[in-house]
């Protein structure tokens, strides 16, 4: 989680331990829905890369 940008982490902890939907998140982060969906899809393909190293 160290390799991800602080709101990326962010996100994907709220998203994925919190259970918060891509709608919520993108409301508290202020940014549109699909940025949401991006910034999560960017966090798990880097977290995937950090494993496989």
């Amino acid at each position: 989680m160290q390799q991800l940008k602080p709101e990326w982490a962010s996100a994907v902890r709220e998203a994925y331990v919190r259970g918060l939907s891509y709608n919520e998140l993108a409301e508290r982060n202020n940014v549109p829905l699909n940025t949401m969906r991006t910034w999560l899809r960017r966090s798990l393909l880097k977290l995937k890369e950090c494993l496989e190293a």
